[in-house]
């Protein structure tokens, strides 16, 4: 699991369809303002994380690894009151193979191979969406040829968010602090959930990862199927108190499973 990298993509929005705010008696309710209530500026982004951790010489590996924003440059046809025809914007772009395997090889695989700790292989996690690439794909196989590091790129079972950090817990922390931060345009907005995924203590990681083992667990028990909830375990309690686990245990249930499939090795822990 240390040498393993979660990567998945979400959207981000400037602002929220849907809000909530505790308001005073008295109070007003804030005022939001967008150009389109069915168009909000909104972008996608690829997230890489992994397990923070002491590397071999003892410096703390806090298990960000970056973030990216799917766009492009793109001269503007007319002009505006804001700016003059020709002037360069940004602009959001469809995530497709193409470009899905154009961020991974030029953005994400160096980024990762620069801050990854130690110098062990690398497992890049990934979902079966249709836009990513396969695990044999050519350019990517050429890429991590040229980085001389051994890099796996697998994906997870289908139809199995709770088997990818991203989605238990990351993501929505990173969508809570952008949304504390001011916005106006698709840069801010990617300048503010960047800023946000860098903030992000390091415990956020370390608790999806706990969820993970959980969900692993569950996982087994309804063999395979993904008909579970994802369990609470109190871990903010339990790292008040000391008694945080590095690896959950597996149940004696998922024991049992493990222990009479045909060829098992594999150690009673998730």
């Amino acid at each position: 699991m240390y040498n393993t990298v979660h990567l998945d993509e979400n959207i981000f929005y400037i602002t929220r369809p849907r809000r909530r705010f505790l308001l005073l008696p008295d109070e007003l309710a804030p005022t939001r303002r967008v150009k389109s209530r069915r168009f909000v500026t909104r972008d996608m982004m690829l997230a890489a994380v992994s397990r923070p951790r002491y590397d071999s010489d003892g410096a703390f590996f806090d298990g960000k690894l970056g973030i990216w924003a799917f766009t492009e440059q793109a001269a503007a046809v007319r002009q505006s009151a804001g700016r003059p025809a020709g002037t360069l914007e940004t602009k959001e772009v469809s995530v497709t193979k193409s470009t899905y395997r154009e961020k991974l090889v030029s953005k994400a695989l160096p980024e990762i191979l620069a801050h990854w700790p130690g110098c062990g292989g690398v497992v890049l996690q990934q979902d079966n969406a249709p836009t990513h690439i396969s695990p044999s794909d050519p350019e990517f196989a050429a890429a991590v040829e040229r980085s001389g590091i051994l890099v796996e790129l697998r994906c997870q079972p289908p139809k199995s968010p709770d088997l990818n950090c991203c989605d238990l817990g990351v993501f929505t922390a990173i969508q809570a602090r952008q949304q504390e931060k001011t916005a106006r345009n698709i840069d801010e907005l990617i300048a503010a959930t960047t800023e946000a995924s860098w903030e992000l203590p390091p415990r956020v990681l370390n608790a999806a990862f706990l969820s993970l083992h959980s969900c692993m667990d569950l996982f087994i028990q309804a063999n395979g199927d993904n008909n579970f909830k994802p369990p609470h375990m109190g871990k903010l309690k339990l790292e008040r108190e000391g008694r945080l686990p590095t690896p959950v245990s597996c149940s004696p249930k998922t024991a049992a499973i493990i222990a009479a499939s045909p060829s098992s090795n594999t150690p009673h822990y998730c």
